[in-house]
């Protein structure tokens, strides 16, 4: 067992989570906050996109793992998506009396928005703890945001509100929208803030690139774009960081929307397998990490030695 709390913090690594986008599949990532906290590892900063925002979001405000899971049974429900905005969908195809604009969606958001004001509230990324970060996309410039002030509730919405199936939001004058558009796994604000052992869940499922139906190919095109700049910030960050980025995918063998609630007993399976095969990569990450220090500073300490005698 590691416990990282009743050691100083000079031993020990900072520890980052970084979750991914991917809906409701991001609940996958409570079994490792379950692992973390059997071995007593203290997490110093959250980060989610998208679907991992929630899950962040959820344990940046206190609740443990137990909690999460009875929130899932008691506020996901497929009712969430069932409001269809008929006008956007007319609009969509310029029909009669449809209109769509950057305000417009296939889905109206307000159910989705009164269960996320129910459970933070009028809590502020401010007051998290750790410190947690939600990344999102200003849909007028283009540019990708990591969030650390406003309202919970407001921005875990924007970091999943994809485009055109759920409205962009206003927040201080700016449209914001789902965070996959820019940095649909946010680890490089990870290693900007100095992370040691940064852990990155990943939430994978299959390109069907066959399928006819609009939700589909439309997903697909998602989930291309997202592992493209998934791939390339990976391998930045990987470059430009001095201690250990572990890796943690989970795999999905179908498809999973966000209304697929009745998946939720496997995707919870699922997180739970690919945890167990990172949990001795993790343990070790966190082991060595004093040996690293104590190895650094012996070297430094030559160096200093070498450097007086040759004055």
């Amino acid at each position: 067992m590691i416990n990282s709390q009743n050691t100083t913090s000079a031993q020990r690594p900072r520890v980052g989570v970084v979750l991914a986008s991917g809906n409701i599949k991001a609940f996958a990532a409570i079994p490792l906050f379950e692992f973390l906290d059997e071995v007593q590892v203290t997490v110093d900063l959250l980060l989610g996109c998208s679907g991992g925002s929630i899950v962040a979001a959820l344990r940046g405000a206190g609740y443990d793992t137990a909690q999460m899971r009875g929130m899932i049974k008691e506020f996901l429900d497929r009712k969430l998506f069932a409001s269809i905005d008929y006008r956007a969908v007319l609009g969509l195809t310029n029909l009669p009396f449809g209109r769509f604009n950057k305000t417009s969606s296939l889905v109206k958001p307000h159910r989705l928005q009164q269960v996320y004001r129910c459970v933070f509230k009028d809590l502020r990324l401010e007051d998290l703890h750790p410190a947690t970060l939600l990344q999102i996309t200003d849909m007028q410039t283009g540019e990708g945001l990591a969030l650390d002030k406003g309202l919970v509730a407001d921005a875990v919405y924007a970091s999943g509100a994809i485009f055109p199936l759920l409205p962009p939001l206003l927040m201080d004058g700016k449209w914001l929208a789902d965070g996959l558009y820019t940095s649909p796994l946010p680890v490089m604000e990870a290693v900007k803030r100095g992370m040691d052992v940064i852990i990155a869940v990943i939430f994978e499922d299959p390109i069907h690139s066959e399928s006819r139906k609009f939700s589909s190919r439309f997903y697909n095109y998602i989930k291309i774009q997202a592992r493209t700049l998934m791939r390339f910030q990976l391998a930045l960050s990987i470059d430009l960081h001095d201690y250990e980025i572990i890796i943690i995918k989970v795999p999905f063998k179908k498809n999973i929307h966000m209304w697929d609630v009745e998946e939720i007993p496997a995707i919870l399976e699922t997180g739970s397998k690919a945890v167990d095969e990172k949990k001795a990569d993790i343990l070790a990450a966190i082991k060595n990490f004093a040996h690293k220090k104590v190895k650094l500073l012996a070297l430094m300490a030559i160096c200093l030695l070498q450097f007086a005698a040759c004055r």
